[in-house]
């Protein structure tokens, strides 16, 4: 295990602060918020995240003729997948 920089309190939610020095240490702020917690034998290590996104298949302007399209042949609108499933389903 390597060498304790510094502590900090466990809340009652289960919620903790990367404390300052840490953060500033390994570029974790706003704009790169995501930490992972990585379980190594008998302790718990935690490292910055990064999230990459993959390219789109369509670009917003052609999601949104798809969009249009579909409202014009009567198509149907969903708020999220498990609703757009469950009427797939149904059919």
């Amino acid at each position: 295990m390597g060498k304790l920089i510094a502590i900090s309190p466990v809340g009652k939610n289960g919620q903790t602060v990367v404390p300052a020095a840490i953060r500033k240490m390994f570029n974790i702020d706003a704009d790169h918020n995501l930490v992972g917690f990585y379980i190594e034998d008998d302790h718990v290590e935690l490292a910055p995240v990064a999230v990459v996104r993959e390219k789109a298949d369509y670009s917003d302007a052609e999601l949104k003729k798809v969009e249009r399209l579909g409202k014009a042949l009567g198509g149907k609108k969903f708020t999220d997948g498990k609703t757009a499933k469950s009427y797939l389903k149904s059919l």
